[in-house]
């Protein structure tokens, strides 16, 4: 069996603001450990959000779907990726995804998947 992708994948949005002031943001309330353990697995640090960007990016067309909720907004997505690091190593990160109505997939958030 086939495992499932996130639709529309080459579509998907990530807004800035996401990546610099809440998933990388070590000063964030709720974003700083998130950003602390991108630092610290990845090397990637909130000056490196493009980066991160577009690593999501680039892995997400091929990103195993790991589970899917129903909201009031739409769609929910938890999609695993592997981000190669700049510290060269390599980590599996999990992203979400809101998908509304006849739109491109955004992320909601991300972090590394530590077991």
């Amino acid at each position: 069996m086939e495992p499932l992708r996130l639709p529309r994948a080459h579509e998907a949005t990530i807004p800035t603001g996401k990546l610099v002031g809440y998933v990388l943001d070590p000063g964030h309330e709720r974003g700083r450990h998130k950003a602390r353990v991108f630092a610290s697995a990845l090397g990637i640090a909130a000056g490196d959000w493009r980066y991160l960007h577009d690593r999501i990016l680039e892995a997400l067309p091929t990103g195993v779907v790991r589970g899917t909720r129903i909201t009031p907004f739409g769609v929910a997505y938890e999609v695993l990726v592997v981000i190669d690091g700049l510290n060269g190593r390599t980590a599996p990160v999990v992203t979400t995804w809101m998908v509304e109505k006849d739109a491109a997939p955004r992320l909601t958030s991300a972090w590394v998947d530590i077991p």
